[in-house]
């Protein structure tokens, strides 16, 4: 990790860091821990439900091209199997 790409949760702590002072004014986040640790908590819940989402949409893709490839193939190969 670089400092111009940090681990995922020190982004989700400055955001909520960030989003908390500016719903509830400087220094709030730094009195209110529990709110800080909620948010990130929730900011990775979310990251992580996402990028399972977009994994499954990827193999759901390659499932369907694959099928429809299976079945090209078998339509081709039909006569050969039946004659014809």
């Amino acid at each position: 990790m670089t400092p111009e790409n940090p681990p995922a949760a020190a982004r989700h702590l400055r955001a909520a860091i960030a989003a908390i002072e500016a719903e509830f004014g400087a220094e709030y986040a730094a009195k209110h821990p529990e709110l800080v640790a909620a948010l990130v908590q929730s900011a990775t819940i979310e990251a992580a439900v996402s990028t399972g989402h977009n994994a499954h949409q990827e193999a759901l893709g390659l499932a369907q091209s694959l099928t429809a490839q299976i079945c090209e193939t078998l339509l081709r190969l039909k006569p050969k199997f039946f004659g014809g």
